[in-house]
This record gives structure tokens, C-alpha cells and sequence, in this order.
């Protein structure tokens, strides 16, 4: 087994990355949970690995779970059935990780180094960490931000105040007004029949 050494550099502004270390005949579950992990991220969310070459475009999927997206009559290869070495093609060669589909985390991965495991080390893990991550949930802010800047159901402090004596009855109950008045009759008058 041959031991691959990553650079992982998250797309933020911290600029944070991290070097791990996966053995060629692991899978890319194992990769998928070495970089949640590498980078503090918690939630289970799904993800991707892209095929990725020089310029970082995106080639084949490899998937966390078959969410119904393949061509008719294809069924991809999800993360724990592809093994490492499976799609390391050249010395350099790239990967686009992307993690939770909602807020799109995007990570580039790039094979730096390649050499034999040493021994009694468990594989994955992490040999360099760089930066301080961002919080996994910063992105919710960023989403929600500007789409409701105000409670359109609040009513402001100004239609909840009266001045004193105005308008103490609102509804028309003020008992010195309106004496002989009812519930079922418009006046007082005994000759006021409902019609």
C-alpha cells in the first residue's frame, strides 16, 4: 500500500488547509470523514468528490449517496466503493470536494507527495494544519442575511399608543354612552322592534 499525502485548502477567506494522509487502497469515505474531521465540521451533511484536473474543473462525480442525478441506466460509484488509488492519475494529481449542498462548501484537494506508510501509524491523518477554520454554520448568517430586515407583522411602538382621552373605547362600549342600549336593539325606546 502506498501512502498519498493531500493539501486541502478550504474556499474561505481564513485560507485554512490541512495535509492528510490516506493509504491508496483506503476509500474516499475515509477521505470524506478525515476532512470533516481535519476541519472541525460536524454535521452530515452530503458531499462529493469531483475528479478535478489543472485548472480545477470538474470531471466525475464520486458521491457520498446515489441521489438520483446519474444518466438514465447509470449508477454511480459512490464514496465507500472507490478506493484512493482508483482515479490517482498523474504525480500532482486533483480532487473538488464539496460538502453540504445547501451552503456549498467547496475544498480544493491536490496530491502533494506519495511514499510508503510507516510503521504503526493508523491512516487517515492529519500531518499539518494550517489557519484557523471557519465555524461550519457561518454560512447560515450569510444566506439569511437581507431577506428579512424587518417583522413585516410588527407594528410599531407609535399604534399602540393613545394620548390620554382619546379614543379610551374603540369598540364603542363606553357604558355612559348610549344608556338603554342592548345587545340585540338599536335604541332604548320600547316601541323599537327587530325587523
Amino acid at each position: 500500500m502506498r501512502i498519498y499525502r493531500f493539501r486541502v485548502l478550504i474556499d474561505h477567506p481564513s485560507e485554512a488547509f490541512r495535509d492528510i494522509e490516506i493509504g491508496s487502497e483506503q476509500t474516499f469515505k475515509e477521505l470524506h470523514t478525515a476532512i470533516k474531521d481535519a476541519f472541525g465540521f460536524i454535521g452530515q451533511e452530503m458531499a462529493c468528490f469531483y475528479v478535478s484536473d489543472g485548472e480545477w474543473g470538474k470531471g466525475p462525480e464520486i458521491p457520498l449517496a446515489d441521489l438520483g442525478f446519474a444518466e438514465e441506466g447509470e449508477v454511480p460509484a459512490l464514496m465507500e466503493q472507490v478506493q484512493i488509488s482508483d482515479h490517482i492519475r498523474s504525480t500532482d494529481q486533483r480532487f473538488v470536494y464539496a460538502y453540504d449542498f445547501l451552503h456549498m462548501w467547496m475544498f480544493m484537494v491536490e496530491l502533494i507527495h506519495a511514499g510508503d506508510p510507516e510503521p504503526g501509524i493508523t491512516y487517515p491523518r492529519v500531518v499539518l494544519s494550517m489557519h484557523e477554520a471557519p465555524d461550519e454554520h457561518s454560512k447560515e448568517d450569510d444566506l439569511s442575511a437581507g431577506i428579512l430586515e424587518e417583522d413585516p407583522y410588527a407594528m410599531g411602538e407609535e399604534e399602540h399608543q393613545y394620548e390620554e382621552g382619546e379614543d379610551d373605547d374603540l369598540f364603542g362600549d363606553d357604558p355612559d354612552e348610549g344608556e338603554g342600549h342592548d345587545e340585540f336593539s338599536q335604541g332604548g325606546g320600547e316601541d323599537d322592534t327587530f325587523r
